[in-house]
Parts: C-alpha cells; structure tokens; sequence
C-alpha cells in the first residue's frame, strides 16, 4: 500500500498513537482533544495529498528547506503554528509534536510490511520533505513575530554564534550597516569593517570562554559627518546542560544622551564665555597639581590677573562689548603659556594661571611679562581699538603656602599689591601681604558693626559765600568713632564699604542725617539750607534703585534742592543705564548735581548740559597751588568762566590761606569751603554756628 493511502486508511490509528505523546506537552494539558487531533488529521491528508502528485527535482530542493508554500494561502500547518503560539507553547513543545507525528507515521508504517523497500525509500524521503515543509509553515509565525518584536525596539539586536559570527540581526542593525542581512549573516566583527572591532571580538571571546556577560561602548560612524555612540552587552545562550548555543548581543544608541551628559558637564565645569574651566573646575586642578607637586618635588606657580580698566569697557561700551573682551583676553593668556599649563576664568574678569614643574622663578617672570605685554597690547572690539592693562599676583608651592585655598589667597593678595602699585605690573606673595589681608578682614568685619553699634557719624564742613563769608550749605562728610584707632575719616574705609556691598546701607544712613539736618537748620533760618551729600561710583551703577527720596523730602516739607548729590566727573560720563536712571530720578525729583574734583577728570561742556549739572568743585590740587602755579590759576581760572557762562555756581575746596580765598574772591569764584572757614564739625556745632548768627543771605536758586 503507497503511503498516501495508507495514511488515510489508518488516520485514526496513527493520531490516537500521537495524541499519547502529545498529552505530555505542557503546553497541550489546555487544549481541547479534539482541536488536537483535528489539528494532526488536517496536516496528514494535506501530506498525503501532496504525495498524490509527482513533483520535480526543484520542487524536491526547496520543500525540503521548507520554501514551497503558497504564501496566498493558510495551511494547515500555517494554522497549527498560531494555534499553537496562542496557546503558549514554545518552540520546541511545537517541533516535538512534529517529531511525534513523523516517528508515528513512519513506525506504522514500517510495520504494515505491505510495501517494497524502495517505495518505503522513495516516499518515505517525499513524506519526511513534507513534514519539513509544514514545520516550517507552522514555525514561520513564531519566527515572524520573533523578528518583528526585535525589529520594533530602536535597539540594535544581533546574535553571534559560538565562532563570533553573525547568525541574525533585527531591521536596525541591517539599516545601520546599509548592507542586506544575507551579506551580514556568516561575518565577524572584523570582517563586518567596525571600528573598534578588536576590542569588540575579544569582549565577545570573553563570553564564549567563561559564559559571563559582558558589556561596553561602541561608536559607529555610518557616514562621515554623523558619529553614533553605542552602550552594548553580550549576553550567552546556554542550553539546558549548561553548553553555549549563541551569543546574545543588545547595543542601545546612546549618542544623544552622551551629548546631554557632556554638555551638563561642561556647564559644571567651563566657564560658557570663554570655554575655560570655571572656578569650581579650577581649584580641581590646582588641587591634584598641588599633590603630584609634592610627589615629584618641584614647584608650581599659581598666578591671580585682574584686568585693569575693563570695568569702564563694559560700562561705557555695553556688554557684548565686554564679553568680547573677555574672549580675545582668555585667548591671550592661553598663547603665553604652554599646554600643560591650566588657564581658568573664576568670574568677572579674573583669570588665573597655574604654572607646573617650576625649575626657575625666572622663567615664570618672563612669562609673566610676555603676559603684560600681551593683555596691554590693544583690542579691536566692535570695530573699535580698546586699551587695557592687567595686575598680576604670583604665589609659590611649597615655598608660599601647602593647601589650594591658601595658594588662591596668597595670589588674591598679590595681585591687589600689584594694583596698588600702579597696575599693569605683577607681585609676589610676602608673609607682610598676609597679615595685611587679615588686618584688613578684620576692618571689615568691625565696619559691618559700626551702624548698629552707633559708631558712625555725620560732620559738616560748611560752604562759605565769597561775597561775605557767611554760611550758605553744607557738604556732610561721614567718621568713624573706631574704638581702638579713633577718629577715621571716610577715605579710610568707603573703599571697604563699596567692596563689601555696605556702601548701599550707610549711604542711606548718611541721607537720612542730612535730611532731618536740613530740615532742622531750614527751619532755624527760617528759609531752605542745602546739605550736599556725596555718591559714590559704586553706588550709582549698583542695580539697587534710588529710595524715595522724593517722597522722604514731601514728609519733611523740604523742597528738592534741600539736597545736593556730589558725584565725579568718572560718573558724569559713565554710560551705564543703572548710572543715567538715578541721575535722571535725582533731576526729577528737584535734588541738584554738583561735579566734585572738577578739573582732573575728562568729562565735556555736553555732559555738563545734558544732566543740567548745577555747581562745579575746583579740586583742592588746584586751589593749593593757586599762590605759586602760574598753570594752576589758569585751569581754575578757565573753570570759574566757564562754569559762569553755562550758568552753573562754582565751589572752591580745600581754600587754607587768606592768598587762595583773596585770589578766588577776585576769580569771582562763588562759594568756597576748607579749613581757613572751618573744619568739618559735628551738627550739634554747626547748628550753633547758623544759631549764633551766621545766617543764610539769600535762597539758594
């Protein structure tokens, strides 16, 4: 009997005989009995049909490799495969059922002695071809979906084989490489052209020799101008005797988030202007250079530059202005150095140098001077040149300090003596800066204490009309009552106050005395009398606004030119919005302007116009020479008319001797203040002196 016929004939003896072993599946204990064997009955008529029909040779080939579907059609192994898949069974309990069907089949059939040899032969290799072919139809599913779920995840997934050779890639994989998988599939790492595929197939020759997963990074460039980073792992396959089937590969594109950590790490770090490292960043490097310093036994130098003049740069020439600056200098300072070297930008326009492997001081001070030459060299910023000049402090490891904080320090230091020096030089350390620096915290953190423990005062010094010397104002000058070193006047410790930000409270604090002055004094005299009060640079282009000082002098019932603000020529011409806001408040508000030190300055008949400044001051330097300077009573001389024909009032200081008062007098110079009048007083004294009789002449206009 031919094996199609005998297969329908004995259907029922050959699936009862499956069915017993297809019960072992776990799998199977869910599913129906009947959808059991309707299943195997459906694949063995379709077998024994296919062997009715003759086939070629080519048919023979690709159904044993299980390619002869019809893809427009279900079969029943088709059927069987998602039946199965929807069911849980895994692959292999799918191909053991195959097994069991096969064995069945041929066993049966082997023991019905009804056939020759080779009929038993020939249909028998027809019949195993079948079973091979429905496998595969029943599988494809499984393996499609396999596919699909790798091929949906943006990951690369691959799998290598014990050798080190591809045996599958999903759709990204193949897409990276831009080559089909038939030409990946059989290939190496090596042979597939990757970068670093050296390092790659000895991670994979890791996991094949100890069966431990292994991972790392790649990177994988397909085209010239896009670079791709890769997080990979390998992962072995075992079977269940513990031998290596494959190698698993899953690699995740990490580019993006490299970009993201790199630039997080940049922004910690680097300075955004300049793309030096930041101060944080800095003092990382000073400190490990400290430590292999003190390995190797040579110095280091640490330098502190502070720029001289940049303020006035970005003041008057804006921001942008500044930032450039700020760029061609850091370029600057990194040509003069060499490339083991560490340049950093702190903040501001404070940089600092660190010099390792010190063998000679002099070759820090040449560099240190190509460094001057350099930075004093001028800018072209804007289309316009700009000059400025640098102060260098140097401090020494291990000869100055041991620690990275005290290495800071002691160059902070230096470098301000080098500013006090006249700027555009450098300094070293000494111990004498040190204690310096102490004393001077120590001023700082008493002058912190001054206005709550009442140690602050307001002098007057008053200001004299030439006519007849009677006083006519008043400029308020603040003291210090320090309680160990006396007296201090304000050039002792406003510099300290503007640099500690103090500078805001006590102005405020010596405008309140000169209001409530005024306002005692006004009404003493029975008409308005003017207090001046001075403003420093500082605190004019501080963010900080102007505080109701229009609203403080209604409630006192003061008019506005109660008050006179003093400021600099360098504040007249300063260009800072913050500066032009509070000037323009002071206008509107009715208080007047008057230029203290006029004459060693460079500020312009337009500026004097445009902020309708009300008095100008000769500057003391001029009035003490007025007896023996031919070019000094020329310069006040010039003053005094100038002044008179833009309508503004002109102040004297610092007149000492009866020859400077007579002189100015025939100058026609208006008002005059200094000590040949009075000393500044306190303002229970000058309140005697208006009480005594000195009384106002006429209202101030």
């Amino acid at each position: 009997m031919a094996l199609p016929e005998f297969i329908r004939t004995n259907i029922e003896v050959i699936v009862s005989k499956w069915e017993a072993f297809a019960k072992t599946i776990p799998g199977a204990r869910h599913m129906d009995t009947v959808e059991l064997k309707d299943h195997a009955k459906g694949i063995l008529l379709t077998i024994a049909a296919d062997l009715d029909h003759p086939q070629t040779s080519l048919e023979q080939a690709e159904k044993s490799k299980g390619n002869a579907a019809d893809a427009s059609t279900q079969t029943q192994a088709t059927v069987h495969g998602n039946d199965r898949l929807s069911a849980g069974f895994s692959i292999n309990e799918a191909l053991s059922e195959f097994r069991a069907l096969r064995a069945s089949v041929m066993q049966l059939w082997g023991d019905s002695f009804l056939t020759t040899p080779r009929a038993v032969s020939d249909e028998g290799t027809r019949f195993n071809e079948a079973i091979d072919q429905a496998l595969s139809e029943s599988l494809e599913r499984y393996s499609r979906l396999f596919d699909a779920l790798l091929s949906s995840s943006p990951d690369l997934n691959f799998i290598m084989d014990t050798r080190g050779r591809l045996v599958y890639a999903n759709k990204t994989t193949v897409g990276l490489f831009n080559k089909p998988l038939e030409e990946m599939v059989g290939k190496s790492f090596i042979e597939l052209d990757l970068p670093n595929a050296v390092d790659l197939q000895q991670k994979l020759q890791g996991v094949i020799d100890t069966r431990v997963s292994q991972s790392g990074e790649m990177s994988f460039s397909p085209t010239a101008e896009d670079k791709a980073i890769f997080e990979f792992i390998f992962e072995p396959v075992c079977n269940e005797s513990g031998y290596l089937d494959a190698i698993a590969a899953t690699a995740r594109n990490v580019t993006q988030r490299k970009a993201t950590e790199e630039e997080a790490m940049r922004s910690a770090n680097y300075d955004f202007l300049t793309g030096l490292p930041n101060r944080s960043y800095f003092l990382n490097y000073l400190d490990k250079d400290v430590k292999r310093a003190a390995r190797s036994g040579l110095s280091i130098a640490l330098l502190f530059i502070d720029l001289d003049g940049f303020k006035n740069v970005n003041d008057r020439q804006g921001h942008d202005a500044g930032d450039q600056l700020l760029q061609q200098v850091a370029q600057r300072i990194g040509r003069c150095v060499r490339g083991t070297d560490t340049v950093a930008r702190l903040g501001g326009d404070e940089f600092t140098v660190i010099i390792t492997d010190v063998n000679k001081v002099l070759h820090v001070e040449i560099l240190v001077q190509e460094m001057l030459v350099a930075l004093a060299t001028p800018f072209s910023i804007l289309g316009k040149d700009v000059q400025i000049s640098a102060s260098i402090g140097i401090t020494l490891f291990p000869q100055d300090a041991s620690t990275p904080e005290d290495l800071l320090r002691n160059a902070d230091q230096a470098m301000y003596a080098a500013k006090n020096a006249g700027k555009s030089c450098f300094s070293y350390f000494t111990v004498a800066m040190r204690d310096a620096a102490w004393a001077r915290l120590k001023v700082i953190d008493e002058l912190r204490r001054a206005i709550p423990c009442n140690e602050l005062a307001v002098y007057y010094q008053p200001i004299v009309a030439l006519s007849d010397e009677k006083i006519v104002k008043a400029e308020a000058l603040l003291r210090w009552h320090h309680p160990n070193s006396g007296l201090l006047l304000a050039h002792d410790f406003i510099g300290l106050a503007e640099e500690t930000g103090l500078i805001g409270e006590i102005g405020e604090w010596v405008l309140n005395d000169a209001m409530h002055c005024a306002k005692e004094w006004s009404t003493l005299l029975g008409r308005p009398f003017q207090i001046s009060v001075n403003k420093s640079s500082a605190e004019l282009m501080s963010k900080v606004p102007m505080k109701d000082w229009d609203t403080r002098l209604t409630a006192l019932a003061l008019p506005g030119n109660s008050l006179s603000v003093e400021i600099t020529e360098g504040a007249l011409t300063n260009e800072s919005s913050n500066v032009r806001e509070k000037l323009d408040y002071l206008r509107t508000a009715g208080v007047q302007l008057s230029i203290d030190d006029f004459g060693t300055g460079c500020s312009s008949m337009l500026s004097l116009k445009k902020l309708n400044v009300d008095f100008l001051k000769i500057d003391m330097s001029f009035v003490h020479e007025l007896a023996t300077s031919r070019d000094c009573r020329s310069i006040a001389e010039m003053i005094i008319v100038m002044a008179h024909k833009l309508g503004l009032k002109v102040i004297a200081e610092g007149v000492e001797t009866v020859e400077q008062r007579d002189w100015l007098k025939e100058a026609k110079c208006d008002y005059a203040q200094g000590y040949f009048f009075s000393a500044p007083v306190s303002s229970q004294a000058l309140g005697a002196l208006l009480k005594a009789g000195k009384m106002l002449p006429a209202m101030l206009t």
